[in-house]
């Protein structure tokens, strides 16, 4: 049964996606919008089970291999310091200014930890492929956002964990933010051993075929992603530095090589394009309010307009200080969305018992509305990106 629809949200994403998007609808809300309508939160065909789960990480896990393969981090030290002002900005404006409301509303230390933590990191899966439908990835604007969406997600790792200890503890523990923070730079540092073992392993397979050289690229993704998860708890943060690690590797100069490790590339693209739309479907999937009462509809409503705005205006000021209007706007609505980083916190509260049913549908919904603006946002404006 799971193969069926497996096969069915395959068969779904290529029809509506393409369909939906000659009206002028991103790819990516459509995909969004079928998870919903066959998920748990409408028709409930399909829940989410460990196979789309997988199906789904490696979809992210390709989407930041390629960011890493489009990064342009020699794009000059402004550049790459103005994504780590953006990151910095746009994760603890809103997170101070989310715990400071919700004590004014009287959540508990522990809710008010959570629901703010949870507006923190953006989701840089969806904001990538924003920018990739846009044709917009090597844009300056683009560079920066990648920059920051890395380190966003970074931030928001380090506030899952230690919002999580302090609710067993009571104690911020700042050791676990200075381990996470010494082990994402040893990862960083890695990448020249990388490119070495990369590029010896490529070297053996040139008189294979390209399948072999896609073969070892894979590995080395879910590899490094696995090794990224356990020291950082964090497995794209991996993905993203093979994909890095591949851009200048010092291959033989011949047309039969360069070819090779093209169609390798290739490859590798069709695998993404078949593993990437479970992705944006899980995150559908994941939306579910089945526990929630609406006869509490009222308070929650007030409540989701408040930290919604927050959640928005929160991350459109990590921009303010690019040059040119419509630079500013597109930086700020590219941080805007949480998705699945949003609903990492909502399951985590949920699961612990420190969040409510209404506290998790406010986080639920949050992430996924902040989700759905940015696509949307984004077209109305990329003619005007520099």
């Amino acid at each position: 049964l799971s193969i069926l629809f497996i096969s069915l949200v395959l068969l779904f994403t290529q029809i509506f996606g393409k369909w939906f998007q000659s009206f002028g609808i991103p790819q990516l809300i459509t995909h969004v919008t079928l998870g919903i309508v066959l998920g748990p939160c409408v028709f409930n065909l399909i829940k989410p089970n460990e196979i789309i789960y997988v199906f789904a990480e490696i979809g992210i896990l390709f989407l930041l291999y390629e960011s890493g393969l489009e990064i342009n981090l020699k794009s000059g030290f402004k550049t790459n310091l103005k994504g780590v002002f953006v990151a910095i900005i746009g994760s603890f404006v809103p997170f101070f200014i989310a715990l400071a409301t919700a004590k004014l509303l009287d959540y508990n230390q522990n809710e008010s930890f959570f629901l703010a933590g949870s507006l923190v990191a953006t989701s840089i899966g969806v904001t990538l492929k924003t920018f990739m439908d846009l044709k917009k990835q090597h844009t300056s604007v683009a560079n920066i956002v990648l920059v920051a969406a890395v380190i966003d997600d970074i931030i928001g790792i380090i506030m899952l964990l230690l919002v999580s200890n302090f609710a067993q503890t009571k104690t911020i523990n700042l050791e676990i933010a200075f381990s996470v923070i010494l082990y994402a730079t040893i990862l960083f540092l890695m990448v020249p051993f990388i490119k070495i073992l990369l590029q010896n392993a490529i070297n053996v397979s040139f008189d294979k075929d390209a399948s072999y050289v896609s073969a070892i690229i894979f590995f080395a993704i879910m590899a490094y992603s696995f090794v990224s998860y356990k020291l950082v708890h964090l497995n794209i943060l991996g993905a993203f530095i093979i994909g890095y690690s591949l851009q200048k590797l010092n291959l033989p100069k011949t047309s039969k090589q360069d070819n090779l490790f093209k169609k390798a590339k290739l490859q590798l693209k069709t695998l993404q394009n078949f593993f990437e739309p479970f992705f944006f479907v899980y995150i559908g999937l994941s939306f579910n309010l089945s526990h929630f009462s609406f006869s509490t509809f009222g308070g929650l409503l007030i409540s989701l307009l408040i930290f919604l705005t927050i959640a928005i205006l929160g991350k459109m000021v990590s921009g303010f200080f690019i040059r040119g209007f419509y630079n500013k706007l597109a930086i700020g609505l590219s941080m805007i969305p949480r998705a699945e980083v949003g609903l990492i916190f909502a399951t985590i509260g949920k699961t612990s018992g420190i969040l409510n049913n209404e506290l998790y549908a406010l986080i639920v919904i949050i992430s996924l509305l902040t989700t759905l603006i940015t696509p949307f946002a984004l077209q109305l404006i990329s003619p005007k990106i520099s």
